[in-house]
């Protein structure tokens, strides 16, 4: 996605889950320089020094990210209190709309995987909520980007699911989030959501790049999207905006 042209939407939940991660989390400090690779095309000592020692309020996206391609091992130890410290800050940028990865918002919390069978319970909790909430919020996102091929979505759910699925949350949850949000733009969102299904061994599949190694998944959210809950809410999101630019998506996702 185009993250410098997104303006983001923080609602209530929203900043209120970014607010109860900071409270959660903010048991763990760092106990000196972080756990870091060093190598020339990874962290550079000074990066790893400025992360150490900024407010964690002060680390913006771009230092962050350092911290996301180049802090590699993971361990139940050090390492995992380290990520735990930065955890509100990643939602804080991400709800933002500034994902702190150089590989996309995909990427920003492989880290977590496994947090829902290893962490306390308010933590998973203070996670699956922030994920819920980011969620809800971004199926608020209604701006169109004019393309060769017509107009499309300009912030794509999608990437949020992948995030969910590589962050080893829970998608069955993600996915009633959207079935209980109303209106017509998150029908939008659901129709350019079915311009990704693909046929695979008989079944149609979400065909996203980044669920490749997670093909369950990847069936799981295509089974979904050819629910006949789903189409009748593209149905109904055409009807409640007329002809119009959201044509171009309600039509061919349906």
């Amino acid at each position: 996605m185009f993250w410098d042209k997104i303006e983001p939407v923080i609602t209530a939940p929203l900043q209120d889950a970014v607010d109860n991660a900071y409270a959660v989390f903010g048991r763990y400090r760092l106990s000196g320089t972080i756990v870091h690779c060093d190598c020339p095309s990874c962290m550079m000592p000074e990066v790893a020094a400025k992360l150490s020692s900024l407010p964690l309020k002060n680390i913006g996206v771009d230092l962050l990210s350092e911290y996301t391609n180049s802090a590699h091992g993971y361990d139940r130890g050090q390492i995992e209190i380290e990520f735990k410290y930065f955890l509100p800050r990643y939602f804080d940028l991400i709800a933002q709309c500034q994902p702190p990865s150089p590989l996309d918002l995909e990427f920003c919390l492989r880290r977590l995987d496994g947090y829902r069978n290893n962490w306390p319970d308010d933590e998973i909790e203070t996670v699956d909520t922030f994920f819920d909430a980011f969620l809800e919020a971004s199926l608020r996102q209604g701006r169109l980007l004019k393309w060769p091929v017509g107009y499309r979505l300009e912030f794509d759910i999608g990437a949020i699911l992948a995030m969910i699925v590589l962050a080893g949350g829970d998608l069955k949850r993600a996915l009633s989030v959207i079935d209980r949000v109303t209106g017509p733009i998150t029908g939008v969102h659901l129709a350019s959501l079915r311009m990704e299904l693909q046929m695979r061994d008989s079944e149609l599949i979400y065909d996203n790049a980044f669920l490749d190694d997670h093909p369950d998944a990847a069936l799981e959210i295509g089974r979904w999207l050819e629910s006949n809950g789903v189409m009748e809410r593209i149905l109904a999101a055409a009807d409640q905006l007329g002809g119009g630019d959201y044509d171009d998506i309600l039509n061919f996702g349906f």
